[in-house]
């Protein structure tokens, strides 16, 4: 078991952040429900179009957001974006009240956090290396995990009554001031900003030349970063083909209108409950051993959706999203260790934004594999997630082996033991 001593909330200005973070990550996860709810609400209005504009600028927004956080204050950029987000959502309960509501202002509104989504989704992890020790960055790495998995969990339910009693205003109300309470957390913080970035073992990635040619070719270079980034790309896809096949599975399995909801909850409930666990007991096995061997688990897992009984499924799909909660934290450990501080912002940003853009191409897979049945398209998901975990199996159990005195090791007790950030 992690000593309590030894957790990363004994840490006040760790403990401060991923408060406000968790608050923040409610407040998102309700107001996508109050905005959908006033889309439906007006005439001109529409979910499709409000969808697109919530997250397709995070592939502008992304590469812009690792550049800036690489080459300027970390603590004080997502404080400007939280206090930018909270003003902009401030206007739609306003202009609510007023009666002055339109399509437009939402769609300019979901486009705003979708062009700054990143800033936050990649600021987290990369100002983590400066808030706690290396030996507690997996205990953080798996609260994050545990922060999401909240406030998806109370965000969305919290949203959905009040939409139904006071009416989304106080929903989109509650999400601006929880972005000013971020705000104000970050605000009561000190980081180790100098001297985590001052230590690293590694030639560092410069922050004043801040483009991505340096990422991209530590990414290339280094098996970790490159084999990680292949193996959860893929997995996406796989994750995005699923759900696709879930709402017809649930409806198979006579679920009912809220089938569907109860499946997806059931890969939220296995992440939730994977990321507890690891904060619970510390990890003594080799890390990038463990990702792979979580990757063919979760292969295994998703084939319970071909059963006919729907607790099957169940059991399957929260082994599912135990799995990638775990393979989450332990490359993003990883992650941390391999590359230098100063690339942190520009890393995680990267990563992030192209996680975020695989789902949709799963979706594109079920679309044109459904058409020979749910089995194929299972199957074409276990794949995804299994084949690359076995072809890259050999060079991460060699990247996690121990180095000669004076180099980096990747096992879980020496990790940042050479001195990287």
């Amino acid at each position: 078991m992690i000593d309590k001593s030894e957790s990363p909330l004994s840490n006040a200005a760790f403990r401060r952040v991923w408060i406000g973070a968790t608050v923040s990550a409610a407040g998102d996860a309700a107001s996508w429900v109050a905005l959908v709810a006033y889309a439906l609400g007006l005439a001109q209005g529409s979910v499709a179009t409000l969808a697109a504009l919530y997250t397709a600028p995070v592939a502008v927004g992304g590469l812009v957001a690792g550049w800036a956080l690489d080459r300027y204050d970390r603590r004080w950029l997502l404080v400007a974006d939280s206090l930018v987000r909270a003003a902009v959502f401030g206007t739609v309960p306003l202009a609510a009240v007023w009666g002055g509501l339109t399509a437009v202002q939402l769609y300019l509104v979901a486009g705003v956090y979708g062009l700054l989504k990143m800033t936050s989704l990649a600021g987290f992890p990369a100002l983590i290396p400066e808030l706690v020790p290396p030996g507690q960055r997996m205990a953080a790495n798996a609260l994050e995990s545990v922060s999401f998995g909240i406030a998806g969990l109370v965000g969305a339910v919290g949203a959905g009554v009040a939409v139904a009693t006071v009416g989304p205003g106080y929903v989109v109300a509650f999400d601006a001031l929880s972005y000013v309470i971020f705000a104000l957390c970050l605000v009561g913080t000190r980081t180790g900003a100098r001297s985590a970035r001052a230590v690293t073992g590694r030639a560092t990635v410069s922050r004043r030349g801040g483009g991505l040619g340096p990422v991209l070719r530590l990414m290339a270079r280094e098996p970790v970063l490159r084999d990680t980034t292949v193996m959860f790309a893929l997995f996406n896809i796989g994750e995005g083909a699923l759900l696709v096949v879930l709402p017809e599975r649930a409806v198979e399995y006579g679920l009912g209108a809220g089938g569907y909801g109860y499946l997806v909850a059931a890969v939220t409930g296995g992440e939730l409950l994977a990321a507890l666990t690891l904060l619970r007991w510390s990890w003594r096995g080799s890390l990038t051993r463990s990702v792979v061997s979580a990757s063919l688990v979760a292969a295994v897992a998703v084939l319970g959706v071909l059963v006919a009984s729907p607790w099957v499924a169940v059991v399957g799909l929260v082994g599912l999203g135990g799995c990638a909660a775990a393979m989450t934290t332990w490359a993003q450990t990883l992650r941390m260790a391999a590359a230098p501080a100063d690339a942190h912002g520009r890393l995680f940003a990267l990563l992030r934004t192209l996680m975020q853009a695989t789902p949709p191409l799963g979706a594109g897979l079920a679309a044109l594999t459904l058409r020979d049945g749910a089995t194929v398209t299972v199957l074409a998901i276990c794949a995804l997630m299994a084949v690359p975990a076995l072809a890259f199996a050999r060079d991460l159990a060699a990247a996690g082996a121990p180095r000669p005195a004076g180099g980096m090791t990747l096992d879980p007790d020496r990790a940042g033991a050479g001195g990287q950030a």
